[in-house]
Order: structure tokens, then sequence, then C-alpha cells
């Protein structure tokens, strides 16, 4: 039983490591999110973003908030 419980930790800390994101690079990809959503919203700020990993499956959840949505033609 010892050696299940020494495995489920060494993967709990893997995957914890894995989820690990630097503030530089959290911030570099908010920025880019924000270029891509001022497309279409005029945003009051930068987008959040949280990140959690459960079983090695990532869910990033993304936040932001706008004062207007933009009008744009489809191009058919």
């Amino acid at each position: 039983m010892r050696k299940t419980n020494d495995y489920k930790r060494i993967n709990d800390v893997i995957q914890a490591d894995k989820s690990v994101m630097t503030g530089a690079c959290k911030a570099l990809v908010l920025q880019d999110f924000a270029d891509k959503f001022n497309e279409y919203f005029d945003l009051t700020g930068l987008p959040r973003m949280e990140i959690s990993c459960k079983n090695g499956v990532y869910k990033i959840e993304i936040v932001f908030e706008a004062e207007r949505i933009k009008k744009f033609n489809v191009l058919k």
C-alpha cells in the first residue's frame, strides 16, 4: 500500500509542477487574449485567468468586462 501512496504523491507533485505559470507568462497570455477580445468588445481592463488541473486535465477560466460589443459585418 505504501508504494501506491508514494506513486500518487509523486504524480501529484509532477502535476502541480506542470501547472505553474510564471507571472510574466500569465501577463503575456492575458495581453494576447485582450488584443483578440478587443476586436469584438471594448474592454474595461485586462482579462482575468484562473488555471486548475485535476487528473492531468487543465481547466482554464477567462473572465473579462466590456463597455460594449462592437458591431461587425459577416462576410459571405
